[in-house]
């Protein structure tokens, strides 16, 4: 079945020539042009990633992203913006966007990083259960939620998808460039290793009895991560 992409802009050309160059790819193109429609058809449509503008008639698109990711970390969004300053590039990565393209861009280039979204989304999936348990923690995987000893556990974007990619393979020791590559686009990323360890030791902070003595998050010394099963 053909890949979902949902495309949010008011500019009709843009719209246009985006969604022809997707069909060519053989994706299945959904289209808005304000935030209230691609709600409209997010729910109904349930699209595997958005191509998202920023500028949007009735509501900001970063808006839009806050939510999206508060509720669903794991929906690749990339952002569109004829705004080229670091702050509002900056303040995107923070509300959890996954890429990012100033207009004017070449719709070869959105086409590849969509593609490249989508293999890192497909290496992150959990396994195919609605809920997973490992010690005190329940993990809903459809609803994108953990709970530990029943209280439920909020995780950032980038906190789930580190997660859930070392869930991918229970036991097995996912080098650090691995975590890097399945979970960051961005190219350049000053000092990622420590970025990394930081995600790390907040994302135990959450899960853990423990943080300073993990039994789910464990380091594999001189190479990464991963999950363990038995303590």
């Amino acid at each position: 079945m053909a890949k979902r992409i949902l495309v949010v802009d008011d500019d009709p050309d843009i719209l246009t020539v985006v969604s022809s160059f997707l069909k060519i790819e053989g994706f299945h193109v959904l289209e808005a042009q304000d935030v209230k429609s691609a709600q409209e058809i997010f729910q109904r449509e349930n699209p595997e990633l958005i191509i998202l503008d920023i500028m949007l008639p009735d509501q900001s698109g970063l808006e839009w992203l806050k939510d999206l990711k508060a509720k669903y970390p794991a929906i690749p969004i990339i952002l569109l913006t004829a705004k080229s300053s670091l702050s509002d590039k900056v303040l995107g990565f923070e509300l959890g966007a996954d890429d990012y393209l100033s207009k004017p861009f070449e719709p070869l280039e959105l086409v590849a990083r969509c593609k490249a979204l989508l293999r890192k989304a497909k290496l992150v999936e959990t396994p195919k259960k609605d809920f997973l348990l490992l010690g005190d923690l329940k993990i809903d995987i459809k609803g994108r939620r953990i709970f530990k000893s029943d209280r439920e556990v909020h995780l950032t974007p980038k906190e789930w998808k580190i997660l859930s990619l070392l869930l991918s393979e229970p036991g097995k020791a996912f080098s650090r460039e691995e975590i890097k590559n399945a979970i960051w686009v961005e190219k350049k990323i000053y000092n990622w290793s420590r970025v990394l360890d930081v995600h790390i030791k907040n994302l135990r902070e959450k899960i853990e009895d423990d943080p300073n003595n993990p039994k789910y998050v464990v380091t594999v010394h001189g190479f990464g991560y991963k999950i363990q099963t038995t303590s």
